[in-house]
């Protein structure tokens, strides 16, 4: 299982001086497992996943003129950061191209219509259908299980506002936890817990310090507001023997987040922050 991480950012894109280190892209992850490509998350990371993919021969074959891949990918939920870079995905514009959409329906309104409403005039001139790729929606619930080919990925709900899914993908005996857009208990979760429970690594949402959300920073706090800590990544991590911690969804400057990434490796030997280009094998 190979794991690339294209977009890191969470909230907004932030390009620019303070973000060259870790990206400024938002949430987006490549998952290869074998020749499989599971991607979770379409935010504007995707849009230079979509180039990096046409390299790899999602770009039209030269004698019919069609496109010969296909990828699946997972949405923890539709807030604007996680569905940008939907309609700058260059490999779903090639008629052949086979782009399989997973999600849970966010307040009663579905993926398609969610996706489709983002792509509708007056906010972007080309729609969904018009994008000439074979798209299809298949809606998820709480503990379904998916099988792509070998590899299996498994949804869990949550705490965030509106809602939120977390994915653990299994692979050849490994197992990577996706848990971003997520904001922790003052105890342990126990559903996140269990569902994570002895995983070869999570990525995890850590948009804030511990101080930023009690508000110990001197501003008001950010509880409520759907986000976790790094504090907390490490707490859940060492109590379920996850083996790697990520640090992602960032909300920091290069500067900050690689004091923060120390003050974690005290804590957690094997903690990293995602940065844009990240690789890592399972």
């Amino acid at each position: 299982m190979l794991v690339k991480f294209w977009g890191v950012r969470g909230s907004i894109p932030v390009p620019g001086s303070s973000t060259i280190k870790f990206g400024g892209n938002t949430s987006c992850v490549e998952v290869r497992c074998g020749r499989d490509i599971i991607i979770i998350d379409g935010g504007t990371g995707l849009r230079v996943l979509g180039l990096d993919l046409m390299k790899r021969g999602f770009c039209p074959d030269l004698k019919s003129g069609m496109g010969r891949g296909k990828v699946s990918i997972l949405f923890s939920h539709m807030h604007w950061d996680h569905i940008q870079g939907v309609p700058f995905f260059g490999p779903a514009f090639i008629k052949g191209n086979m782009i399989n959409i997973y999600g849970f329906k966010h307040l009663n309104v579905d993926l398609q219509q969610t996706l489709t409403g983002q792509q509708k005039l007056p906010n972007y001139p080309v729609s969904i259908y018009e994008m000439g790729g074979d798209i299809k929606f298949i809606e998820l619930h709480e503990g379904d299980v998916i099988k792509i080919n070998r590899a299996s990925v498994t949804a869990v709900r949550l705490n965030h506002p509106g809602g939120s899914f977390g994915y653990k993908i299994s692979y050849k005996r490994k197992s990577l936890i996706y848990a971003c857009d997520y904001e922790h208990f003052d105890g342990m979760d126990r559903k996140l817990f269990d569902f994570a429970k002895g995983s070869d690594a999570i990525i995890y949402d850590a948009q804030y310090t511990s101080e930023e959300y009690y508000g110990s920073d001197r501003n008001s706090g950010r509880q409520g507001w759907g986000h976790s800590t790094w504090e907390k990544g490490i707490e859940l991590s060492e109590a379920a023997g996850i083996k790697k911690l990520i640090l992602f969804h960032h909300g920091h400057s290069d500067e900050d987040l690689e004091k923060i990434e120390k003050a974690a490796k005290r804590r957690f030997k094997n903690t990293i922050a995602a940065y844009e280009g990240l690789e890592l094998r399972l």
